[in-house]
Order: structure tokens, then C-alpha cells, then sequence
């Protein structure tokens, strides 16, 4: 993921000289420079003093650590550091209290459409944060899809749910897709293209049109004919009820994994 955020940032025009690449290891610093020429660094601390926005690319149980570690050099600088935290289920009060009390921190939660610029990313701030502070890690974003921000950070399980999670649902049903088709005696290649193509059109009528998914299902779906005996299947086998347990799985489990 932050390889697709800084990738998304050079395309936006961002210099490679203004980010800085904190990594443990000197292979994965050589692979930024050579795939990016951002400047790297094995010292957070470091890497922290020349950032005016530092992004938390970690996994979410290291980010205590990194906090804590990060906590002096934030207050060496009065606080003049925005703080952003990619790291799933990690609460913002738990990285501002590790922070020393640090107030300027923005949780966001991106999905994997992100690594080609396609992603969404839901953003939460505290009510007090500073609106130059919910421009900049608004614009950061946009640099690799759309964004939505969020009201209450409980609905951040919810986004997992609906955002983070949903491209393996739509994968799922590509494959399911593919393998019917391929039953029926398609070619797989014949099969994983017409899938393909069918679902990019239709995501592409469904993003130009002004009428709700309800109404362009209706208007593909004639009475008594090939489309309706498709829907009927899946309405017949609980396709609704499926889904939002499926979705109400996922909000549950990234719950559980939040700390704090």
C-alpha cells in the first residue's frame, strides 16, 4: 500500500526528493530508490524530523511501537507534524495517546484498487482537527482514487466491509462466473473475457447514469426473459441475506482486530 501511495504521488506531480522512505532493511530501501528515487532511511526518528506529513505504513501491531519511538522527535517539533495511519483497526486515540498526546492525527483505511490509482479510502478525523490538516490528507489520497470521510470512527469497520474487503467479493463472483460459463462450454478464454468485459461495462453504465443500481437492474432485466430467470435464481437463493452476512462478517472481524 505504500508503494501505491507513492507511486499515486509522483503521478500527481509530487518530487521524489520530498519523500522519504523509512525501511528496516537495505533491500527494501534500494527497491524504493531504484523503482521510485524517493529518498531513504533506516531510522524512523530520522525519517520523522524531515517530514511535515508522516504516513503510518506498518502493520497494525508495530504501530504502538513506531509511536512511542516517534513520540520525542514530534515533541521536539511542537507538535508541527501531521501524522497519517493506514494501519487497519488501529484506533486514532491509541496512536495520538502513544504519540504523547499528539492531536494532529488522521486515520485513513485504502483498498487494494489503490496500487493502480483505482482505490477508495476512508478517512476519519477528530471534530477538532484542523481543517488544513483534513485538505492535506484528502489531497494524499485523491493521489490514488476517490475518498469518502467518515462521521464516526466506528463506521471504519463498516468501510473494511463495504470498501477494504469488497474486491475479493467481486473477484469471488468473476470466478464463479467464469467456471459456469466454462461449464456451458466456453473456451476459458472465451469465458474470463466475456466476464470481464461484461462487468467493466457494466460498472461503466453504473458510474455514468444518474439512476440507482435498482432501476439499471430493471432496465436490463425484461419480463419473462434470460435476465429475470437470473435474477430469480439468485433472489430465490437468498442473495441479499447472503451478502450482508457475508458484509456484516467482515465489520464484525475488523472490530475484533481493532486495538484499543
Amino acid at each position: 500500500m505504500a508503494k501505491a501511495i507513492i507511486a499515486g504521488l509522483l503521478k500527481h506531480g509530487h518530487s521524489s526528493q520530498h519523500i522519504l522512505v523509512c525501511a528496516p532493511t537495505q533491500a527494501t530501501r534500494s527497491e524504493m530508490v531504484e523503482q521510485f528515487n524517493v529518498r531513504v532511511h533506516q531510522d524512523n526518528c530520522t525519517a520523522a524530523a524531515f517530514a511535515d506529513v508522516i504516513i503510518l505504513a506498518v502493520k497494525p501491531f508495530i504501530v504502538p511501537l513506531v509511536c512511542e519511538e516517534l513520540a520525542p522527535v514530534i515533541a521536539q517539533h511542537d507538535g508541527d507534524k501531521l501524522v497519517i495511519s493506514i494501519a487497519a483497526g488501529v484506533k486514532q486515540n491509541t496512536i495520538s495517546t502513544k504519540l504523547g498526546d499528539h492531536q494532529r492525527v488522521i486515520c485513513a483505511m485504502p483498498n487494494l484498487p489503490t496500487a493502480i490509482g483505482k482505490g477508495l479510502t476512508g478517512l476519519y478525523a477528530p471534530k477538532l482537527s484542523q481543517q488544513a490538516d483534513v485538505d492535506t490528507a484528502d489531497h494524499l489520497m485523491r493521489a490514488v482514487g476517490d475518498t469518502v470521510w467518515l462521521q464516526e470512527e466506528s463506521q471504519m469497520s463498516t468501510i473494511v466491509a463495504t470498501a477494504g474487503s469488497s474486491p475479493a467479493y467481486f473477484f469471488l463472483f468473476l470466478e464463479a462466473m467464469e467456471k459456469a460459463a466454462i461449464n456451458q462450454g466456453l473456451p476459458q478464454a472465451t469465458a474470463t473475457k466475456a466476464v470481464l468485459q461484461s462487468a467493466m461495462g457494466a460498472i461503466a453504465m453504473a458510474m455514468d447514469s444518474q439512476h440507482d443500481f435498482a432501476k439499471l437492474r430493471r432496465q436490463v432485466t425484461s419480463p419473462k426473459g434470460t435476465t429475470e430467470q437470473a435474477i430469480l435464481a439468485f433472489q430465490h437463493g437468498e442473495l441479499d441475506a447472503l451478502v450482508a452476512n457475508a458484509m456484516d462478517s467482515a465489520a464484525d472481524r475488523a472490530k475484533e482486530l481493532s486495538l484499543g
